[in-house]
């Protein structure tokens, strides 16, 4: 258990209360009392209010006792000092606010105060003792209740903190979520793609064997070679890799890809919106899994463009250029509203360009609507091979050549 210490603030609280309290008595303007016991008994009410964090009930009735009973007992009325009636106050507000049994702290309050009444004027002064202790009680429940208010204040403060701090944790997770279920679906479908083009390699290899004449003897043992590698290698990934597939997906189907974008604008004519495609430069065939992945993210904002924008016009640009693919779709809705949860949106788009290095943007366009634009490179420039051949190096430009 940490070892306890007081606070500066309540440090300074409490002095500055005590030396009110001890001027008051040494000056002479609490009448009624010996001066050493009277400042004595409130040093004792003032200095426990230092404890009132970790022990509020116990430091409200030392604090009572000893500003208002003691005291009253030593013939000093309530109302001669105005600082031990600002440390009672103090004590009160203080207990209400930290006090885990605030009604308990209430009782207390409310009996030791009307035992100050009755210990100035004793039980036989009726007609002074009821309003008197009428009015200290009043001022004690007041006291009680600013602490309940302000301790009611900080705990709904405190509960928008933490909902406010929940909402982020749960928002970043639903990004993490989204981006971690978008991910397992890439890898299905990149698993797809290489698996059959490890397939369509070993036929070809073994298809090369069999042309083999019997005397290439060493070249028929290569591609023997190259042949159960392929197949090691593809029931590698089989086991590896299958179990990211979902169950009961039944079998895999063709991996889609720029050619049947044509086919995403269907839907949206249907709906109404006057969709149209366009293909800058020669299109050409791309890597399976590029291809994929750039068929995906129109499919995606198109589908975005349906759910989320009311538009009525759509166009889709495909731009084939030397190093990349580029990707426009616009719309002159009103964009994306906020997604529901576990929509993946913009962070599967995002996933998919990123896989090969690639960019997605998305925001509102310079004329109004609605743009989502994304650049697939055409090579991976961390790739050995491809920086060889897009390296301006003449030397290794020249080595390439040679081989």
């Amino acid at each position: 258990m940490a070892r306890w210490r007081p606070r500066l603030a309540d440090i300074l609280a409490v002095a500055v209360l005590t030396a009110g309290t001890q001027a008051e008595v040494w000056a002479g303007l609490v009448p009624g009392a010996s001066r050493p016991a009277l400042a004595a008994s409130y040093l004792v009410g003032t200095a426990v209010l230092i404890w009132h964090r970790v022990l509020p009930t116990a430091s409200l009735a030392v604090s009572l006792t000893a500003l208002g009973v003691v005291p009253a007992l030593l013939g000093v009325h309530p109302n001669a000092g105005l600082s031990s009636l600002a440390a009672v106050m103090v004590a009160v507000a203080a207990a209400g606010y930290r006090a885990p049994r605030p009604v308990l702290a209430l009782v207390l309050t409310l009996a030791l105060l009307s035992a100050t009444i009755l210990a100035t004027y004793g039980l036989g002064s009726t007609e002074l003792v009821i309003p008197d202790i009428a009015f200290a009680c009043l001022l004690g429940t007041g006291a009680w209740l600013a602490g309940r208010g302000i301790a009611s204040r900080t705990l709904r403060a405190q509960l928008a903190e933490q909902r406010a701090a929940h909402t982020e944790r749960e928002a970043q997770w639903r990004v993490e979520s989204a981006a971690t279920a978008e991910r397992l679906q890439i890898a299905r479908e990149l698993h797809d793609v290489v698996a059959h083009s490890i397939s369509v390699m070993t036929l070809h290899v073994s298809g090369v064997r069999r042309l083999l004449r019997p005397d290439q003897t060493a070249e028929r043992e290569a591609l023997e070679l190259v042949e159960r590698t392929g197949r090691e290698s593809l029931a590698e990934m089989h086991r590896m890799l299958g179990v990211l597939r979902e169950p009961h997906s039944g079998q895999p189907r063709p991996a889609p890809g720029l050619a049947q974008v044509a086919d995403l604008l269907e839907p949206a004519r249907a709906a109404g919106l006057e969709a149209t495609l366009t293909v800058i430069g020669r299109a050409r065939p791309l890597p399976a899994g590029l291809e994929l992945a750039a068929y995906r993210i129109v499919q995606e904002a198109v589908t975005n463009v349906l759910r989320h924008a009311a538009a009525r016009r759509l166009s889709c640009t495909i731009a084939y250029h030397t190093d990349a693919v580029e990707l426009c779709i616009v719309n002159d809705g009103v964009g994306l509203t906020p997604p529901a949860p576990g929509g993946h949106g913009l962070i599967g788009m995002r996933e998919r360009a990123a896989v090969y290095g690639g960019t997605v943007e998305a925001g509102p366009g310079p004329q109004g609507g609605y743009t989502v634009r994304a650049v697939l490179p055409l090579y991976d420039p961390a790739t050995p091979a491809e920086r060889l051949e897009h390296s301006p190096d003449p030397a290794l430009v020249a080595t390439k050549g040679d081989e």
